[in-house]
């Protein structure tokens, strides 16, 4: 087949190019659809992947923070208050709230998960000044790990429930 022959058909149908445009303009559309869902859904995939590493990682901030203010208070209640063993717990517990600030300004942490972080930060911040109290034979620190114990439940039924 030649051109001339192909050229003659197309110039012998009028109406042949309008609806070439038309089929041309329903690909398109249909394609630009179809590229916007798998955009959309690998967006959604990236978001819940993100949210579940986040979750991983604020369980494992808040489970250490608890792990610390544990040790903190049995090693008051073993060895003894003392101002170096204060300081020295003060310190671990500084180091627990800069790792529960980290967990917090990681991607994928939402306003659910990032409460429950706060929450974390406020106990650990609270066992810190109730050390001065049990040196001195106040108290024994139940009230904030109360305060971690919820947060950390509460991250746990997150990741069952999400995972």
């Amino acid at each position: 087949m030649s051109w001339e022959t192909v050229s003659c058909w197309i110039e012998s149908h009028p109406g042949l190019a309008s609806w070439v445009q038309a089929v041309g303009s329903i690909l398109a559309i249909l394609a630009a659809i179809w590229i916007a869902n798998r955009d959309s859904r690998f967006r959604r995939n990236a978001d819940r992947e993100a949210r579940l590493g986040a979750l991983v990682r604020a369980i494992t901030a808040v489970t250490d923070a608890k792990k610390r203010v544990v040790a903190g208070f049995e090693g008051m209640k073993e060895i003894g208050p003392s101002r170096e063993l204060v300081a020295a717990i003060k310190s671990d517990l500084q180091k627990s709230e800069e790792h529960l600030k980290e967990a917090m300004s990681i991607h994928g942490v939402d306003s659910e998960i990032y409460v429950h972080l706060y929450d974390a930060r406020i106990a650990v911040e609270s066992s810190a000044q109730m050390l001065y109290l049990v040196s001195s034979g106040g108290t024994t620190g139940e009230i904030t790990l109360a305060g971690l114990d919820a947060a950390l439940d509460s991250l746990k039924k997150m990741q069952i429930a999400k995972g």
